[in-house]
């Protein structure tokens, strides 16, 4: 499917945004998460449900859809990290990025959603000193955000391989990211508050922008709609076999 809508999170208002297409002002829903957790930090769509990461807390979240109010379930991070900084799915279990505490700057993947198993972590403290975003990708790659200075988006090999397949310097601020097939969507806090779209896994051309600055002033994650583009699922095409 093509992307029809760009969910993201908020931590000025805490809510979980949901606007028309890549990217349209027009706000189709929203749903405050104040109530479970006040510091929202990264998201992603999964096709079902809506996992997030929460900073006072120290959970990762499962929402229910795009968005209902109904909390499927939770997990407690706090004696593996501290404060996670991003979430995603990659159908069979769950990568998240880790902000502070005992693992600052670590990638660490979650049995499921969510058991209490981790499957493995990579420390990327030597590379950022500041973890931002998170987001499973086709051929179980990672993308992710480096909000240090200057601010770099890294695409990863594997979860998690020491290689480094790709990376780019983007703007100043940029914390949340994911990916939906073609493009690398991202979010940007700070001076301007923005939504951006950048060409590939990563090009230089930016394809566009929004600010929604007068939506929430701190955006951190961002995903699409399109779940199957984000993990490569529907891209091989079944063929009938006449015998």
């Amino acid at each position: 499917m093509a992307v029809t809508s760009t969910p993201l999170c908020g931590d000025y208002t805490e809510k979980l945004y949901l606007f028309s297409g890549q990217f349209s002002i027009t706000l189709k829903d929203s749903q405050s998460t104040s109530a479970v957790d006040t510091g929202l930090r990264g998201m992603e769509w999964d096709g079902t449900n809506t996992p997030w990461a929460g900073l006072v807390a120290h959970k990762l979240y499962l929402q229910s859809g795009l968005f209902s109010a109904t909390l499927k379930t939770s997990i407690d991070v706090t004696a593996l990290t501290g404060i996670p900084s991003g979430v995603s799915f990659d159908q069979t279990n769950t990568p998240w990025s880790a902000l502070d505490g005992a693992k600052t700057g670590f990638l660490i993947l979650q049995s499921g959603q969510f058991s209490a198993t981790v499957k493995t972590s990579r420390d990327m403290s030597g590379t950022t000193g500041s973890m931002g975003d998170v987001s499973a990708t086709g051929n179980l790659d990672t993308v992710w955000m480096d909000n240090d200075t200057p601010t770099i988006a890294y695409l990863q090999s594997g979860q998690f391989s020491a290689t480094v397949k790709a990376s780019r310097t983007v703007v100043s601020g940029a914390w949340g990211i994911s990916w939906d097939g073609v493009n690398t969507p991202y979010a940007r806090r700070g001076a301007t508050d923005k939504m951006h779209l950048q060409s590939g896994q990563f090009s230089a051309t930016e394809k566009t922008s929004l600010d929604i600055g007068t939506v929430d002033v701190n955006p951190r994650g961002v995903s699409s709609d399109d779940a199957d583009g984000r993990l490569g699922a529907g891209a091989f095409t079944p063929t009938a076999v006449i015998f």
